[in-house]
């Protein structure tokens, strides 16, 4: 009626109201619920954006932009995450063209993973904050931190105190972390009392100038300030609080200043608190220590290749929601039709083989029984769910045409190949490398990921160290295997055999050219096995020339893998007649799966027709 008495044309296509719930630039505003509101497909969509760049050491810059914008778009009602855009932006800013790659360092994967931690916990939903700004002293709040006391806080009636531990002010003062010093009550505060802190608007007195400076910045080249900035960003977003920081004088904060230097009469003397929190620097109930160190004992049972495959698997289950617009959080989508549908959406739509289908479905699992929710793959009664178990039935079907099988290397192949790398190949110290790890693994029956890495670590990978070698036998010991689940340590042993694959003899000889090339190399926690560059012998590097062997023959080398040599071990023994249980030890397999890597050929078999027709 107004906009008619006064001649205001009006569209009714574009009049909305008068409404409580306004949806104003992909944002719902309530004024009912005094919240705004970010729509679930847009959080689904940041989460998959985050799953696919925080796994990536690399990506192009219009990636990286439009994660940023979708964070940008986030941080309207998300008001702390500002902070944690400017070290994406400045990334980002690192290259001109869109199509460049960037890196993404540690600094920006952990970014990544803070926001991707918030994320999947968030409803969406946002108190609106308070329009005035409130300061500690109106909330009764104090902190105050002593160097060679301890720590403290006051808020209210309620107040704590912990002495410092010896390691982390060892650590502080060694590194001139006294803002790490500051900040750790603050950040104790924090989960203590955050709740009572909900949208508000709080500024914090600090004597310290350079932790007022890293609070409103929310940013320090200390990774270890970082850590605890990560957490109180962390809590700020959980409990809906903004929290910002102003300079004052040391002598102003005397209850706090009393607690941390543990002064008791003086603290009484100034205020009459009387309920002390029991809380020490390492205590669950704050940083809720016990249920981060149960999800990392969760992980570490994994072996890290498994945790990128079951990364890998959650990925393409948020892929497959984004692409069904099921607009649900990731947590609320393990129900059993979904799951169904996930199995077809991977067969006919991805074309994923049935292994890696079961291996998703295997990370799903893990996820649901790691967040305390029911396994989505059995019943009630332990049984396996029928629905699942008829899909993945079908995709073995569909995907039995396309089946890749890897050829084994076996003892006449690997003859032909040693009798080649003769020093005339690719080079005397690079032939006696091969040789000696070709005969290693295949004696051996090593993974390629026992004797080949990317990454040397010499806790985990071989070193001199680990081999111990004479003139008729050596050993091997494995730090970490596929089946030491414990992380025990498994003895391969050797021994001479006097033809043209004896692991000894090339071990010896590999060991007198290393000597000559790399004798300040040479030392026990060195890698066993290093290229003639003074890197450790990568996979990709031994694969390709492995292969580079075999093509010279005129075969097809493409069908050979590094894991040809374990397949063609198996299939040896088995036929120079080594019993079952002799096969499983050199193997180092527990269950049956040995039988897949014993490979059969066609004369074996036409030679049991033979037999049986005699009887």
């Amino acid at each position: 009626m107004v906009f008619k008495k006064l001649n205001i044309p009006l569209s009714p296509s574009k009049t909305i109201g008068p409404v409580t719930s306004l949806e104003y630039l992909g944002i719902i505003l309530d004024t009912d619920a005094f919240e705004a509101r970010i729509p679930v497909d847009k959080i689904n969509r940041m989460c998959n954006l985050i799953h696919q760049l925080s796994r990536k050491k690399r990506c192009t810059k219009r990636e990286l932009l439009q994660l940023i914008g979708h964070f940008n778009f986030a941080t309207r009602i998300i008001i702390p995450g500002r902070s944690f855009l400017s070290y994406l932006f400045h990334v980002s800013c690192s290259v001109d063209e869109l199509h460049y790659h960037v890196r993404l360092g540690k600094e920006a994967r952990i970014d990544l993973s803070m926001w991707e931690e918030f994320l999947m916990h968030w409803n969406g939903r946002s108190l609106f904050l308070e329009s005035s700004l409130i300061t500690n002293v109106d909330l009764c709040l104090f902190t105050d931190a002593a160097g060679s006391y301890g720590y403290g806080g006051i808020f209210g009636s309620k107040w704590f105190s912990g002495n410092w531990d010896d390691d982390f002010i060892r650590l502080a003062h060694h590194k001139r972390n006294i803002p790490l010093l500051e900040l750790m009550p603050i950040v104790i505060s924090a989960v203590l009392w955050g709740a009572n802190w909900s949208r508000r608007r709080i500024i914090f007195y600090c004597d310290n100038q350079a932790l007022v400076y890293i609070l409103n910045k929310r940013r320090s080249s200390n990774s270890i300030i970082m850590m605890f900035i990560r957490r109180l960003t962390l809590l700020s977003l959980k409990y809906n609080f903004h929290l910002m920081a102003l300079h004052i004088a040391g002598a102003t904060n005397g209850i706090a200043d009393a607690i941390s230097r543990q002064q008791w009469a003086r603290f009484r003397s100034v205020t009459v608190c009387t309920k002390r929190l029991q809380f020490s620097l390492y205590s669950s109930s704050s940083f809720n220590f016990i249920k981060k160190l149960t999800r990392r004992y969760w992980l570490l049972s994994l072996a890290p290749s498994t945790r990128r495959a079951y990364a890998t698997g959650l990925r393409v289950f948020q892929q497959f929601l984004f692409f069904s617009s099921i607009k649900r959080l990731l947590h609320q989508c393990f129900d059993e039709q979904t799951i169904q549908h996930f199995i077809s959406y991977c067969v006919g739509v991805l074309h994923i083989r049935s292994s890696s289908i079961r291996s998703y479905l295997a990370a799903i699992r893990y996820y649901c029984l790691m967040i305390g929710r029911t396994d989505p793959l059995r019943r009630s009664n332990g049984t396996w769910n029928f629905s699942v178990s008829t899909l993945l039935k079908t995709a073995e079907k569909f995907n039995s045409q396309s089946q890749h099988h890897r050829l084994p290397i076996c003892s006449k192949l690997l003859s032909r190949i040693s009798h080649k790398l003769n020093g005339s190949f690719f080079g005397i110290y690079w032939d006696s490398l091969l040789r000696a790890s070709l005969c290693c693994a295949f004696y051996g029956f090593l993974r390629l990921g026992e004797f080949t890495v990317n990454k040397f670590n010499a806790s985990r990978n071989l070193t001199l160290s680990d081999m111990h070698i004479n003139r008729n036998s050596a050993t091997f010991l494995l730090k970490r295997s596929k089946t030491d689940r414990c992380n025990y340590g498994v003895y391969i042993r050797y021994y001479r055999t006097n033809n043209c694959l004896c692991p000894i003899n090339h071990l010896h000889t590999y060991i007198k050219h290393r000597s000559k090339l790399f004798g300040h190399l040479s030392s026990n926690s060195s890698p066993l096995f290093i290229m003639p560059t003074g890197r450790t012998l990568t996979r990709t590097e031994f694969v390709k020339r492995l292969r580079e062997v075999i093509s010279s023959f005129g075969i097809n080398s493409p069908l050979y893998s590094g894991h040809s040599l374990r397949i063609g071990a198996a299939s040896t023994a088995a036929k120079a007649g080594l019993p079952i249980y002799l096969i499983k030890i050199l193997g180092r397999w527990s269950l049956e799966a040995y039988r897949r890597y014993i490979s059969v050929s066609s004369s074996t078999i036409s030679n049991a027709f033979v037999l049986m027709s005699k009887i």
